[in-house]
């Protein structure tokens, strides 16, 4: 990320919404209705995730997965 530019946030989400579920990889986790957000706070991207339930083992996984991908575009 290039200090002092804003983040591109309709760029960051499109990476987080490609996201697939690690248990169901058909699917994305925006089509499951995990992602609920993707905003700019401070100069940094920050993405919200909810689980389908409470207690998914999935969700660190998926944040990871997020992270990850996000610090590789240039987001971290």
């Amino acid at each position: 990320m290039v200090t002092g530019m804003p983040p591109d946030v309709p760029a960051a989400r499109q990476i987080a919404e490609a996201v697939a579920d690690p248990e169901l990889p058909m699917l994305t986790v925006a089509d499951l209705g995990i992602l609920r957000d993707v905003t700019s706070e401070n100069g940094h991207i920050v993405v919200t995730i909810t689980p389908t339930y409470s207690g998914c083992p999935a969700l660190r996984e998926i944040a990871r997965d997020l992270e990850y991908r996000l610090t590789r575009a240039g987001f971290g």
